[in-house]
C-alpha cells in the first residue's frame, strides 16, 4: 500500500523529535546524529514530492533546514575544543572530528542539489529551475512534458529553489569557516549566492551572505556594497540594517584610533587607491549617522578629486561600479529611513548628505569625460556605413572607465529628476544641482557633436551592469524601462548567456551606452520641468535659467513636420512620456499622471525637437529668422529684486508633478528642517562649497543675483513648489522569466576588468567561468564557480582564523 502524505508527515514529525533529542544529548555521538539526520531528510523529501503544496503549508522545508542548523552548531561546538588548551594536543581526535564535519557538509550539499534536480523533473516547464539543475548535472534528464503549473505554485517553486541555493552557499561558507584557517576558497559559496540572486533579484538574502564573506576577508568596501544591495531591494534582508550599522561603527572606531581601514584586503593596491578607499568608507560611515562634522567638505572633496585622478591614470575595474551603486543605494535607504521617522534631524541630514554626494560624483564623472570628447568635437561626424567603427575610435581609455558609472547615474537622474528640480535644500546644495544640470547639458551637446547619432547602435540584451542591477529599487522606475525592457513590451531584455543571444563587439556595446545616455538626455529635454532644453534647429542642449522660457518651444513657424531617419525612434521618447508610475513610493503624489499630460501643440514641439537631434529628411534651407532685438543700454533695467511675474498665481495645494510618499512632503521637510535650527540641531555653520578642480560649484562675487541663488550662510532652505521627496519609483516585475545559467562570453576566460576581445581593448567584462558537473570533489576544487567582478566576488583571500561566522548571516558586535 502506498504511503500517504499524512502518514509520511507523521513519520517525519516522529523522526524530527528523535533528532532533536539526539542533538541535545551530549552523550550521543556525532555519527549517530548524522544517521538520524539522513533518515529525517528522506522523510521530508517524501512529503515534499507527494504533495508540494501540503509540504509548504506545513513548513517542511524550513523545519528540515532548522535541523541542519542545529546539527551544524553541535559540530562547531565540538570542533572549537581543539583550537586552544588541551584540545591542541589531540590531533588525531581533531582530524576525526573534521572528517565527520566534512561528511556532514558534503552529504547535505548532495541532498540539496538533488532536491533542485527533483524540482526540475517533477515540475517541468520552469525554465529557471531547469537551468540551475543543468548547472549541477548537464547530462541530467529533465521532464519531457511541460506541465500547466498554476501561477501561485510556480512562484512557490521558484522561492524554494532560491532558498535552496542560499542554503547551499551557507553550507559551503560553513565549511571554509570551520575547516580552513587561511587562503579560504569562497568560490563555491559565492557561486551559489550569485545564482540565488539571479533567480530572485528582488531578494536581499544572497547579498547579505556575500557581505558576511567580505567581512571575513576584511574587505569593508565589498561588505558595505553588499549590505546596501541587501537593503535596496523589494525584499530587504532583516539583518542587513543592523549589519551595516555594525560595519560603519567598526570603520569609525578604526579611524578614531588612527587606522584607515583593515589594509589586508588592499595589500596589492596602489597607495593612493588605499587612501581613496579609506576616505570613501569614512565619508559614508559619517554621513550615515546624520550628524554634521567639521571635516565633511574637505573629506568629500578629497574623495572626489582623488577619484578623478585615479580614473585618469588607471582602471578602477569594479571599484567605480561599487562606489556609484553604494552612493545611490545610500540615498535610497536614507529616504526609506526618512519616511519611517520624518521628524528625525539625523535622517533629514543623512538624506541631503547622500544626495549631495551623488550630485557631486555625477558632476565629477562628467568632468572627467568632457576633455575626452572635446578632442574629437571638431572632426566631422561620419554617418556612413563605417560610422560605428569610426565612432568607436573616439571612445578613449579614460572614457571607457567612466561610462559604466555614467550609465548608472543616467538612470539615477531619470528616477530622481523631480527631487532635484524641487529646490529642496540649502543654498549651496541648490547651486550644486544647478551646476550639475549645466555640465550635463554641455556633455549632451558634446556627445551629439562627437558621435553620429543616427548611426549609434541599439543593444537589445542586458549588459553586465544592467543584469547586475535587476531588482535594484533606485532603478525600479518607468523612467528607466528602456534600459531593462524590450521596446514596446513589458518583457525584460534577454541576458547575455540566453540561448540565441549573440553578444556584440565591446566597442559596439559602448556606442549603445552612448546612445542610451543621449536618449535619456533627450527625454529630459522634453520635460518642461527639467531646466535642460534642446535648442530648436540644432543639436545643442542648453541649461535654462530659472524664470526663463524654454528655448525648445520657441521654434519658428512654418517648419514642416518631418519623420525621423535615425535609429533613435521618436516612439521611445514619447512612449516614455506617456508611462505612468503606478507603484511609486508614498512620497510621490498620486496625481502625477494628471500633471504629466501635455497639450497637442506641445507634443508637436516635442516631435520637432526629436527630429532636430536625430536629423530630418526635409529641411528648409532658405528659412530666415528675424534677429532678436537688442537691449537699449541707455534704458535702465529693472533690478532683479523688483521684477514682477505677470503670470497668475495658482494655488497648487498638495498637487505636485512627482507625487506623494506617505505623509511627508517637501514643504513639511523644509518646515521641519527650519524648526530644527538652531534649537534642536547643533549650531554648525552651513557647509562651504568644495574646491573641486576650481569647478563651477564655487560661485564668484560677480555672479548675477537673478541667475544664481544666494549662497550666504544661514539662509533658510529654498521653498519647494509642493514637491515631495522620494528616491525610488515603481516595482519591477520578477525578471526570472528570462533567466538561464551564466556562462562567459569569452569562453570561460578568467580576465577581469579591461578584457581584450577580437584583438582590441574592450569594456570591463565579467567572468562567469565554465560549466562543471557537480561532484563531491568539486567542492574541494577552487573552480566550481567563478565570482563576478561586478559584484566584487572573490575566490580567496586572507582569512580570520578566529572569526566564527554565525549561520543566520548576522555580524558579530
Amino acid at each position: 500500500m502506498a504511503l500517504t502524505v499524512e502518514q509520511a508527515l507523521k513519520s517525519g514529525q516522529r523522526l524530527g523529535k528523535a533528532l532533536q533529542a539526539a542533538i541535545a544529548d551530549k552523550s550521543c555521538s556525532l555519527g549517530e546524529i548524522g544517521d538520524r539526520l539522513a533518515e529525517y531528510r528522506i522523510t521530508c523529501d517524501t512529503v515534499t514530492f507527494l504533495d508540494f503544496r501540503y509540504a509548504q503549508l506545513n513548513n517542511i522545508e524550513a523545519k528540515l533546514w532548522d535541523a541542519h542548523g542545529k546539527v551544524n552548531s553541535r559540530f562547531r561546538k565540538h570542533l572549537s575544543r581543539f583550537r586552544d588548551g588541551e584540545g591542541k594536543k589531540k590531533p588525531v581526535e581533531q582530524r576525526k572530528a573534521m572528517k565527520q564535519y566534512l561528511e556532514f557538509i558534503k552529504s547535505s550539499q548532495r541532498f540539496y542539489r538533488s532536491y533542485i534536480q527533483k524540482l526540475a523533473v517533477n515540475f517541468g516547464g520552469i525554465h529557471e529551475v531547469e537551468a540551475v539543475a543543468g548547472r549541477f548535472s548537464p547530462d541530467s534528464v529533465m521532464a519531457e512534458s511541460r506541465l500547466n503549473i498554476p501561477a501561485e505554485i510556480r512562484t512557490e517553486i521558484l522561492l524554494s529553489c532560491h532558498r535552496t541555493l542560499v542554503r547551499l552557499g551557507d553550507l559551503s561558507r560553513y565549511r571554509e569557516t570551520e575547516l580552513v584557517s587561511k587562503d579560504r576558497n569562497w568560490g563555491p559559496a559565492i557561486g551559489y549566492y550569485d545564482l540565488a540572486g539571479t533567480i530572485r533579484p528582488s531578494s536581499g538574502a544572497s547579498h547579505n551572505q556575500l557581505a558576511v564573506i567580505a567581512l571575513a576577508d576584511g574587505s569593508h568596501l565589498r561588505a558595505t556594497y553588499h549590505l546596501y544591495r541587501a537593503l535596496a531591494v523589494e525584499e530587504s534582508h532583516p539583518n542587513a540594517k543592523g549589519n551595516l550599522e555594525i560595519e560603519f561603527k567598526k570603520i569609525i572606531t578604526a579611524w578614531d584610533k588612527g587606522e584607515l581601514i583593515n589594509a589586508s584586503s588592499l595589500k596589492d593596491s596602489q597607495g593612493s587607491a588605499k587612501a581613496l578607499l579609506g576616505w570613501f568608507m569614512r565619508l559614508h560611515a559619517r554621513c550615515y549617522r546624520g550628524i554634521e562634522f567639521a571635516e565633511h567638505d574637505e573629506l568629500e572633496s578629497e574623495v572626489l578629486s582623488q577619484l578623478a585622478i585615479e580614473l585618469k591614470e588607471r582602471s578602477l575595474e569594479a571599484t567605480l561600479h561599487k562606489f556609484v551603486l553604494i552612493n545611490i543605494a545610500a540615498e535610497y535607504f536614507a529616504s526609506v529611513r526618512l519616511q519611517d521617522t520624518p521628524e528625525s534631524v539625523a535622517h533629514v541630514t543623512a538624506f541631503f548628505s547622500f544626495q549631495r554626494l551623488n550630485v557631486k560624483t555625477f558632476f565629477t564623472l562628467l568632468q572627467v569625460l568632457q576633455p575626452e570628447l572635446e578632442r574629437f568635437v571638431t572632426e566631422d561626424v561620419d554617418e556612413t556605413e563605417n560610422a560605428n567603427s569610426n565612432a568607436s575610435e573616439k571612445v578613449t581609455a579614460v572614457a571607457r572607465r567612466v561610462w559604466p558609472g555614467l550609465r548608472h547615474y543616467s538612470s539615477w537622474l531619470m528616477s530622481n529628476k523631480h527631487i532635484l528640480i524641487a529646490g529642496v535644500g540649502d543654498a549651496s546644495h541648490i547651486v550644486q544641482i544647478k551646476e550639475l544640470w549645466k555640465i550635463y547639458a554641455n556633455t549632451l551637446t558634446l556627445l551629439a557633436a562627437t558621435f553620429p547619432v543616427s548611426a549609434l547602435p541599439s543593444i537589445d540584451y542586458l549588459l553586465e551592469e544592467d543584469e547586475d542591477t535587476l531588482g535594484f529599487k533606485p532603478f525600479d522606475s518607468e523612467s528607466t524601462f528602456r534600459r531593462f525592457r524590450t521596446q514596446g513590451s513589458e518583457n525584460f531584455k534577454p541576458r547575455l548567456h540566453d540561448k540565441g543571444v549573440d553578444r556584440q563587439h565591446p566597442n559596439i556595446e559602448l556606442l549603445g551606452i552612448v546612445r542610451d545616455f543621449l536618449t535619456d538626455g533627450l527625454e529630459l529635454a522634453l520635460d518642461e520641468d527639467v531646466p535642460v532644453d534642446l535648442i530648436d534647429g540644432t543639436t545643442t542642449f542648453s541649461y535654462r535659467e530659472e524664470g526663463m522660457p524654454s528655448e525648445s518651444l520657441a521654434s519658428p513657424e512654418g517648419r514642416p513636420a518631418t519623420l525621423s531617419s535615425t535609429s533613435i525612434q521618436r516612439d521611445e521618447i514619447l512612449d516614455a512620456k506617456k508611462k505612468v508610475d503606478h507603484t511609486a513610493p508614498s512620497i510621490i503624489d498620486e496625481k502625477a499622471s494628471e500633471s504629466a499630460s501635455v497639450s497637442m501643440s506641445v507634443n508637436l514641439a516635442m516631435n520637432r525637437m526629436v527630429d532636430d537631434i536625430v536629423g530630418s529628411e526635409t529641411t528648409n534651407a532658405y528659412e530666415v529668422h528675424e534677429p532678436c532685438p537688442t537691449t537699449n543700454p541707455h534704458i535702465p533695467q529693472t533690478p532683479p529684486g523688483y521684477s514682477f511675474d505677470d503670470s497668475p498665481v495658482k494655488d497648487v495645494g498638495n498637487e505636485t508633478n512627482c507625487g506623494i510618499m506617505g505623509t511627508l512632503t517637501a514643504n513639511d521637510l523644509v518646515r521641519e528642517t527650519r524648526n530644527y535650527s538652531p534649537h534642536q540641531a547643533p549650531n554648525i555653520p552651513s557647509p562651504l562649497l568644495p574646491s573641486l578642480y576650481n569647478s563651477a560649484f564655487a560661485p564668484t562675487p560677480d555672479d548675477n543675483i537673478s541667475s544664481r541663488p544666494a549662497t550666504a550662510k544661514g539662509l533658510p532652505l529654498q521653498q519647494p513648489n509642493g514637491y515631495n521627496i522620494s528616491s525610488s519609483t515603481s516595482i519591477m516585475k520578477d525578471p526570472s522569466s528570462v533567466f538561464s545559467p551564466q556562462q562567459s562570453w569569452n569562453n570561460g576566460g578568467t580576465s577581469a576588468g579591461m578584457g581584450t576581445h577580437y584583438g582590441v581593448t574592450g569594456r570591463p567584462s565579467t567572468t562567469y567561468g565554465t560549466e562543471h558537473t557537480f561532484t563531491d570533489g568539486d567542492f574541494i576544487s577552487p573552480v566550481v564557480f567563478n565570482g563576478s567582478p561586478l559584484v566584487g566576488s572573490s575566490t580567496s583571500g586572507p582569512g580570520i582564523p578566529t572569526d566564527q561566522t554565525p549561520p543566520n548571516g548576522q555580524y558579530g558586535g
